[in-house]
């Protein structure tokens, strides 16, 4: 490993390890922050005590905090994965140390290290698939996708994709894949009693009907947010008595309810909902510094692509997977917190924009390269 490289890998843990020591402490007392909204210390709490019977979350994460032991310990070991992540996006720009620095330095990333929420987990396991991808390693890419989809199983729908898009590349990392997830889905169906549930229902159905409930326009925090509660508590009222799984799916329905009778607002909250999914966050906090930010990485990541234009096969790969994510949260509910997974393609992407001789494995070199 070059010095420089290094540099940038010890810069990345160090700015995290002191956000997670220093910084967090002091913001989390005068924002009001909540470390664990999502609950994974009480799901990793039944994991070491023997009951692990939980069908919300997907497993990747509860485990990785159940070995951890305590927050602390999630914190520290998130922010070493974060770190391994720039050396995951500098081999995937192709070894340019550039997109290795623009993730090491990403502020959103070293904000949600301090965090016990699956998006650092996630964002590791996403460019590890996308670096296995595209170097065409085609049963290693398939692990890791399964992963990806036991930590968060919205990408449950991308082999589908890669299937239509790119058939003879990527049928092993498909078949890998679903032997990776078999094993979850049928202990799913053990413990809720014979239903189908693929990983978890992660709460995606309530979720997606808050995300496209019109009159309050999707948004989770706010005014309306009393009026989105009590549509929730109406329908868990009127539903009593069904399975997690079944009322998961109800709250689906509901959600294609509200498409359906208003399509001309349903679109428009897409597109608000892809707006959100890159600038703005539910609590809304600094949100002119959130957008300066977003827009300096998206517009690298503009010129990027069109110094790689025409795209190659692995290029293509990974506009779809970030097309892919952002449009499954424009779907059901975004927030920037949810683009985290792909900024580290971003990164990457954006690094082709230099003059540097391009990685074999990243296609032909960039518009201007010396050689």
């Amino acid at each position: 490993m070059n010095r420089s490289l290094l540099l940038c890998l010890l810069t990345a843990l160090v700015l995290r390890l002191a956000f997670v020591i220093v910084g967090f402490p002091v913001l989390a007392e005068r924002w009001q922050l909540r470390e664990d909204g999502d609950g994974y210390g009480s799901i990793a709490r039944t994991i070491r005590e023997g009951g692990y019977t939980d069908i919300v979350r997907g497993p990747v994460y509860p485990v990785v905090v159940a070995a951890a032991g305590s927050p602390v310990a999630v914190k520290l070991l998130q922010a070493v994965l974060d770190s391994m992540t720039c050396l995951l996006v500098y081999r995937l720009a192709g070894q340019r140390l550039w997109a290795a620095w623009l993730y090491a330095l990403y502020p959103f990333a070293i904000w949600r290290v301090a965090f016990v929420n699956k998006e650092i987990v996630l964002a590791f396991l996403l460019t590890g698939y996308a670096l296995a991808q595209v170097r065409a390693r085609s049963a290693m890419a398939g692990a890791w996708l399964g992963l990806v989809n036991l930590c968060k199983p919205s990408l449950l729908l991308w082999p589908v994709v890669l299937l239509i898009r790119w058939p003879r590349r990527t049928w092993l990392t498909v078949l890998t894949t679903v032997a990776v997830v078999a094993p979850w889905t049928i202990r799913n169906g053990v413990v809720t009693g014979g239903e189908f549930l693929p990983v978890a229902t992660e709460q995606g159905g309530v979720t997606t009907f808050i995300g496209n409930y019109q009159p309050t326009l999707g948004l989770w925090e706010g005014p309306g947010k009393r009026e989105w509660l009590a549509a929730v508590r109406a329908i868990e009222e009127e539903q009593a008595g069904r399975s997690a799984v079944q009322l998961d799916r109800v709250f689906y329905r509901a959600a294609w309810e509200q498409v359906r009778n208003n399509p001309v607002k349903a679109a428009e909250l897409a597109a608000r909902k892809c707006f959100r999914f890159w600038f703005r966050s539910a609590a809304r906090r600094e949100q002119w510094a959130s957008a300066v930010i977003q827009s300096g990485y998206l517009v690298l990541l503009g010129v990027g692509l069109w110094r790689r234009w025409p795209w190659d096969w692995e290029t293509g790969v990974l506009v779809g997977l970030i097309g892919y994510v952002m449009v499954i949260h424009a779907l059901s509910y975004a927030d920037l917190r949810f683009s985290l997974p792909v900024m580290p393609l971003v990164c990457a992407l954006a690094a082709c924009g230099d003059t540097q001789r391009a990685h074999p494995h990243m296609g032909k070199p960039p518009r201007g390269s010396s050689d």
